[in-house]
C-alpha cells in the first residue's frame, strides 16, 4: 500500500501542508499506471510514469497564463479550463503539469500549491500572484495583470538579448571567415611565392605562420576553447562566479546600463504587481528578489527587506535620506536610481507605493527600448568595419607579395 498511516498533513503551527498531500498522489498515481500496465502484459516499472525531456521557456508559461486568463475572463470554470489548456499545449512537460494540476484540483489542492510543487519551471512572481487570487476571490483580474506583466518581461528581455547577440553573431561569422581564409586560401597562394623565391613583407609573413599554427595546432585550440566553455558555464553556476559576474555586467560599458535598468524594470514590475493585488510589503520584497537576475540586486533587495522588517523604511533602507525638512537629500545607493527612491518615499507617505513607481516603471521601460534600437543603430556600421577590416587585412596580406611575383617574372 502507497499510503501511510503515518503521514500527518498537518504542520506543527496548524497549518495544511499540501507538499505531503502532492506526493501522496503522486503515489496513487504511480499505483495506476503499474495496475494498468500489468493488465496490458507490459514491464510495470518502464510505464510507471512517462519519460518526459526537455524544460520550459518563459514564452510557455506566458502562454499558458494567457489561455487561463482568456478562459476565466469568459466565465469558464477552473477544471474544464485546465482540462482544455492541457490539450492546447504543444510542450509535453507543461501539458502534463496542467493535466496534474487539474488532477489535482479534484482532490482540494489550489493551483497555487500544484505548481509549488514545479517551482523550477514557474517564477515566484506567477506562484504568489496565483496563491493571492485564490484567496482573495479575484484570481480573473490577478491572472489577466500577470499575463501583462509577464509579456512585457519577455520582451524586454527579448529586446535585450537581440541587442546582445547580433553583433555577437556577426564577430563570429567574421573570425570564422578569417579563420577559413587563413587555413583554406592563403596556404595555397603561399606556396607560389615559396617556389619562386619571393621574399614576402612582414604582414604576409605574420599570417603566413598564423595560418600554420592553425593547421598544426587545431586539436590542441579546440580542445582548450571547449575545456574553457565547460569550465566557463560551471563557474558562472557557483556562487563566487554569479557575484564576479554580476558585478562586471553592471560595469560594463554600454551593457551595464542595460542591466541595471533591465533588473529595476523587473523589480518595479513585480512589485507593482504583488503590492496592488494585495500581498505584504515583505512578501512582495522577497519575492521580487527571486525575479530580478543579477545576484546584487537579489542580496540588496533581501537587505532592504530585512531592514524593513526591523522598522526601518522602505525609502530609508534604499538609502534615501532626507535631512533639514527636505533642504538636504543625501543618496548613495549604487544600484537603485534616485527618482525610482524618491517615488517609493512619496508612495510611502501617500499610502499608494505600488501607484507611484507604475509610472517609473514605464519610462524606464520606454527608455531602456530607446536606447538599445540607439545602440543597435550605432553598432551595426561598426562592425561591419570591424568585419571589412580583419578581411581585408588578410587580402591585404595576399595581395602585397603578387607586386614582388611580377617583378620575378620579369627578370625571368
Amino acid at each position: 500500500m502507497f499510503f501511510d498511516r503515518k503521514i500527518r498533513f498537518i504542520r506543527d503551527d496548524g497549518t495544511f501542508d499540501p507538499s505531503k498531500f502532492t506526493s501522496l498522489l503522486e503515489k496513487a498515481r504511480s499505483e495506476m499506471h503499474k495496475k494498468r500496465a500489468a493488465k496490458q502484459g507490459r514491464i510495470a516499472a518502464k510505464l510507471s510514469q512517462p519519460v518526459v525531456i526537455g524544460g520550459i521557456r518563459p514564452k510557455e508559461v506566458w502562454q499558458f497564463i494567457n489561455k487561463l486568463s482568456s478562459f476565466l475572463a469568459s466565465g469558464i470554470d477552473l477544471k474544464t479550463a485546465f482540462s482544455i489548456i492541457s490539450r492546447q499545449i504543444s510542450n509535453p512537460k507543461l501539458a502534463k503539469i496542467v493535466a496534474e494540476t487539474r488532477e489535482n484540483l479534484d482532490h482540494g489542492l489550489t493551483i497555487s500549491e500544484s505548481l509549488r510543487a514545479h517551482s523550477k519551471y514557474f517564477d515566484p512572481l506567477v506562484i504568489s500572484l496565483i496563491e493571492v487570487g485564490e484567496k482573495t476571490g479575484t484570481l480573473p483580474r490577478v491572472v489577466s495583470d500577470l499575463e501583462k506583466t509577464l509579456l512585457e518581461n519577455i520582451e524586454i528581455r527579448a529586446k535585450i538579448k537581440s541587442a546582445l547577440v547580433y553583433p555577437v553573431i556577426l564577430v563570429f561569422l567574421s573570425l570564422a571567415m578569417a579563420v577559413f581564409m587563413l587555413t583554406f586560401i592563403l596556404p595555397k597562394i603561399t606556396s607560389v611565392f615559396e617556389k619562386n623565391g619571393v621574399v614576402v613583407p612582414a604582414l604576409t609573413q605574420f599570417m603566413m605562420d598564423l595560418s600554420d599554427f592553425l593547421i598544426t595546432q587545431w586539436m590542441p585550440l579546440l580542445g582548450g576553447f571547449l575545456i574553457f566553455v565547460v569550465v566557463f558555464l560551471w563557474f558562472r553556476t557557483t556562487y563566487l562566479g554569479q557575484m564576479i559576474f554580476g558585478y562586471v555586467s553592471l560595469r560594463l560599458p554600454i551593457f551595464g546600463y542595460i542591466n541595471k535598468q533591465l533588473n529595476v524594470i523587473l523589480f518595479i514590475n513585480s512589485m507593482v504587481l504583488l503590492l496592488d493585488a494585495g500581498v505584504l510589503m515583505l512578501e512582495a520584497l522577497e519575492t521580487s528578489a527571486d525575479v530580478v537576475p543579477n545576484i546584487h540586486y537579489k542580496k540588496d533587495i533581501i537587505r532592504i527587506k530585512n531592514e524593513v522588517e526591523a522598522g526601518i523604511k522602505v525609502s530609508a533602507a534604499m538609502w534615501l535620506n532626507v535631512t533639514d525638512h527636505k533642504k538636504e537629500i543625501e543618496f548613495e545607493n549604487p544600484i537603485f536610481p534616485l527618482d525610482f527612491v524618491h517615488m517609493v518615499s512619496v508612495g510611502e507617505e501617500t499610502g499608494t507605493i505600488g501607484k507611484s513607481i507604475m509610472k517609473v516603471g514605464e519610462n524606464y521601460s520606454r527608455e531602456l527600448r530607446r536606447y538599445i534600437a540607439n545602440i543597435m543603430a550605432a553598432l551595426e556600421p561598426l562592425i561591419i568595419v570591424f568585419v571589412g577590416a580583419i578581411v581585408g587585412t588578410i587580402i591585404l596580406a595576399i595581395m602585397l607579395p603578387l607586386f614582388k611575383l611580377g617583378e620575378v617574372a620579369k627578370k625571368m
